[in-house]
């Protein structure tokens, strides 16, 4: 068993069996507790903790912290801190045995202060400081570190291993260390290095698996239009959505208008990506004519009528108003005007006074747009 299996065993079992009994909780206000923490004393120890994860000595600091938890002559607001405070130092250094051993004491603490933070909303009292909470934390940054550093030695030789090892820890993507470590080493490496993961990160994606993070680091990174074509068709809606605005970031506004209107044709990210096409559209003639002829299509038109309406422009209000007196249905007229009342300016508002002047579409229509006029 690896050492970093082990310890999440460890985990799970204190966790699951720790008979250690919780300190009577109580509540302190915060006020309260800034003064006991502020005790020069308390300082004294907190400074000792810092200078300790200053100098790298990891094991000392970790017997400092053991010490600490077991001192029943601190208070226990100031033992919450102390521990707080040291195990967010231990967090960012190299992890020894002893470190291990005394974060895993920790993980099954239960919170003993608590405080109200805000009383106007349910005058809920919420832990003060959760060190159980900031021991997991501390393992978790300590995985996720080690699988940043063994990425970074998998990116610099040139191994494409490392792509297959992210996706088969797909289980538990969003809030897996190992998998957060090598989109750190991903996100910082050299293009070069970037480079050279490509194909296999095509082809994984390609087959389902699930690397969808990595895929739209490189395309980001690389500035790759044909990587950023296969995010937006198959990858997951979180991940797609987060690779609209990534588009406009890394590639050209024509390149980018492309892979956006493609993405526009899938439903989960297809208003995001109309939206994002309203911000290429005020300086690209093709992206505005995208946005006009989107508001016939019933799934995206509200948000091409938003787009549209951010541009503030006047001949956008005077086609719109075109349009919307050609406009034959319901629903078109209603996108229309829906453009033009988004947009607020005394050019929409002409275009609206002219369809109501018309009389024009339903009744109802009619009405909803006098009543927005007389505002």
């Amino acid at each position: 068993m690896g050492g970093g299996t082990a310890r999440i065993v460890s985990i799970a079992l204190v966790l699951a069996f720790a008979g250690q009994a919780a300190l009577a909780a109580r509540v302190v206000d915060p006020a309260s507790a800034r003064q006991v923490i502020a005790n020069p004393a308390i300082e004294a120890i907190g400074a000792q903790l810092t200078a300790l994860a200053a100098e790298g000595r990891v094991s000392d600091l970790a017997a400092r912290i053991d010490l600490i938890a077991n001192d029943r002559t601190i208070s226990d607001v100031a033992q919450e801190w102390l521990l707080d405070r040291g195990l967010h130092a231990l967090a960012r250094l190299e992890p020894t045995g002893r470190a291990s051993e005394a974060v895993l004491r920790l993980v099954a603490r239960d919170p003993i202060v608590y405080t109200r933070v805000d009383p106007d909303h349910g005058d809920r009292a919420t832990p003060l400081y959760d060190t159980g909470a900031t021991a997991r934390f501390v393992f978790r940054n300590w995985e996720r570190n080690a699988a940043r550093g063994a990425a970074q030695a998998d990116l610099a030789a040139g191994r494409a291993a490392i792509v297959e090892r992210f996706a088969g820890r797909a289980g538990d993507r969003e809030w897996d260390p190992v998998r957060a470590g090598i989109g750190d080493a991903f996100r910082t490496a050299a293009p070069a290095l970037l480079a050279a993961q490509r194909a296999a990160i095509v082809e994984a994606i390609g087959r389902g698996r699930r690397v969808d993070e990595l895929a739209l680091i490189l395309a980001e990174r690389l500035a790759d239009a044909q990587l950023f074509e296969l995010v937006f068709g198959l990858a997951d809606a979180p991940v797609a959505l987060a690779a609209i605005p990534g588009a406009v970031r890394a590639l050209d506004a024509q390149t980018a208008f492309g892979r956006l209107s493609l993405a526009s044709r899938r439903a989960e990210i297809a208003s995001a990506a109309a939206l994002e096409i309203g911000r290429l559209a005020r300086s690209d003639t093709a992206a505005r004519q995208f946005l006009f002829d989107a508001l016939e299509q019933p799934d995206i038109g509200p948000s091409a009528a938003a787009a549209l309406a951010t541009l503030k422009d006047p001949a956008v209000a005077s086609e719109l108003g075109r349009r919307l007196a050609e406009a034959r249905s319901e629903e078109s007229r209603r996108l229309f005007v829906l453009a033009l009342r988004l947009d607020e300016s005394a050019a929409s508002r002409e275009e609206l006074q002219r369809f109501a002047a018309s009389k024009h579409g339903s009744s109802e229509l009619q009405r909803e747009v006098q009543q927005w006029l007389e505002r």
